[in-house]
């Protein structure tokens, strides 16, 4: 027993070593290759609302680590976000919805958010504003696929069991970002990143690239067809 799990410890350590130089690797040649796009949503920001284009805000990484995290900016500036505190609050504690849709079923994203801008609406339904994270990815802070990063404020309010998602790097993408995540509680959406730090592997990082492109051009992820071809 100790024999297989010396080899799982070195089978691990020897993917998130390959998987950091792969992800600084994809974060340059995304950079270079998105920098016209960068530019041109940067100025589409900026010319919407005045502020910087670029939103930086610390979160809660890897073993607990805090750093700065990068996106493009989808709200006013200096919004008020102490009804968003206290939906966090309720969510992590209670499990309680932001409300529910027309069939009557819970949804868990806030929705008709008065602090987001026009143009960060269209952002947020595309997830280009996370592309500034590629910096994150350059400086080691991030990987593409991995649990998301939280906040302070968030973090404070974890059971402990919560808290075994920052085994690996955070992600710019994740399990549980293609398996429906407006439908899906916080407890749910542990256990999708718990999930994926347990069977962490290069193919499971491929399919979850594949099927974060589905869910960017509209395309909903599915937990269970992941399930299905995790073993090929």
């Amino acid at each position: 027993m100790a024999i297989l799990e010396g080899k799982g410890v070195r089978r691990l350590f020897a993917y998130s070593c390959w998987k950091g130089v792969f992800d600084r690797l994809l974060a340059v040649l995304g950079i270079v290759v998105l920098s016209p796009l960068l530019a041109l949503l940067a100025i589409g920001i900026r010319v919407d609302s005045p502020g910087s284009p670029i939103f930086a805000q610390e979160r809660v990484g890897k073993d607990g680590r805090r750093f700065t995290a990068y996106k493009f900016r989808t709200m006013h500036v200096n919004n008020d976000d102490s009804d968003y505190k206290a939906y966090l609050r309720r969510l992590i504690t209670q499990g309680v919805p932001y409300g529910v849709d027309r069939q009557g079923r819970p949804v868990y994203k806030v929705a008709d958010d008065p602090r987001v801008t026009r143009v960060g609406a269209l952002l947020r339904k595309t997830n280009l504003d996370e592309l500034p994270q590629l910096f994150n990815m350059l400086k080691g802070e991030m990987s593409f696929v991995g649990p998301r990063p939280d906040i302070p404020f968030a973090v404070e309010l974890y059971e402990d069991w919560h808290k075994k998602r920052f085994s690996v790097k955070p992600g710019i993408t994740g399990l549980w970002q293609v398996c429906g995540r407006a439908g899906l509680s916080f407890d749910q959406m542990v256990r999708l990143d718990i999930d994926y730090v347990e069977r962490q592997s290069p193919l499971l990082d491929g399919k979850i690239m594949l099927l974060t492109v589905g869910t960017v051009l509209g395309r909903d992820g599915s937990y269970r067809e992941l399930k299905e071809m995790r073993d090929g």
